[in-house]
């Protein structure tokens, strides 16, 4: 009996040390799969801003109150752009599609406001460029709280949710601290 009970609890050490290794395995695996996505998505969110800036600054000078018209290879650029935006959210970051609304909200908006601007006479242009401005800016203030949060997702400080919570508590709290240090 004595040999038996060791038998078997020798193959409970064997299968539980398995099935640890398999655990940390797959959560290294995850964490390392977790940060290539975030990095992928900030590279397409900081990409999609680029272009939107450079789409809009390209396109009206406030100070000489001047609008310059554009066709639509740019615009469908910046839509694939954030049609990729959209997939790696819902895929792999669904906790950040407030971010990705709100940006594609103020990306919107600012669409909306140069095509008023277009439209608009030349006595309600200071106006109509001003209120685009404001868009434009806004959008690119969404779009670096979204990669402010794409950063804040894909930290990685531990090897998983378990022992994160057991044995790694203090470096989350403390890069987290960090990373809202005034710049």
């Amino acid at each position: 009996m004595s040999m038996a009970l060791t038998a078997l609890l020798g193959m409970l050490v064997i299968a539980g040390s398995a099935a640890t290794t398999y655990m940390i395995s797959i959560s290294r695996e995850r964490l390392w799969l977790k940060s290539k996505k975030a990095e992928e998505l900030y590279e397409k969110a900081e990409e999609t801003c680029f272009d939107l800036c450079g789409f809009f600054r390209d396109r009206y000078e406030l100070s000489q109150m001047v609008l310059t018209p554009h066709d639509g290879r740019e615009i469908a650029l910046i839509n694939r752009r954030i049609v990729d935006l959209k997939i790696l959210v819902g895929l792999y970051f669904p906790g950040l599609g407030h971010r990705l609304a709100g940006a594609v909200a103020a990306t919107a908006t600012a669409f909306d406001q140069l095509r008023l601007a277009q439209a608009s006479d030349f006595s309600n242009r200071p106006q109509t460029l001003q209120m685009l401005d404001y868009a434009v800016s806004e959008t690119k203030d969404s779009f670096e709280r979204l990669k402010a949060d794409i950063l804040l997702a894909g930290q990685i400080d531990s090897v998983g949710r378990i022992a994160s919570a057991l044995f790694n508590r203090r470096p989350r709290q403390q890069s987290e601290r960090i990373l809202s240090a005034a710049a």
